[in-house]
């Protein structure tokens, strides 16, 4: 992997982006339905991008100069990529 996309935060075992989120595009997608508060959804790919970017280095999960688009933000590994399973149940009702 790129080392620019991967790195363990400085304040790992608090509650940040990088101990919550399995995965930098649930980010990406978080911050493009929820955001801005007061016009959801209205923000362009760019500066959801940007915002990520943005967040993600903040939170020490990326290198500064990184430059995110769809491609490079399936290539980030998230600390807690680890501590999620995937659920592979098999049979039983289905939730909904």
């Amino acid at each position: 992997p790129n080392d620019a996309l991967v790195s363990t935060p400085a304040n790992a075992g608090k509650k940040t982006i990088g101990s919550h989120w399995p995965y930098a595009t649930t980010v990406f997608d978080y911050i493009r339905r929820s955001m801005p508060y007061d016009r959801p959804g209205s923000l362009s790919d760019n500066d959801v991008y940007a915002l990520t970017s943005y967040l993600l280095y903040r939170n020490q999960l990326i290198a500064r100069d990184v430059t995110l688009d769809a491609d490079s933000l399936h290539r980030i590994e998230m600390p807690a990529r680890a501590l999620f399973v995937p659920d592979d149940r098999k049979g039983g009702m289905p939730i909904k």
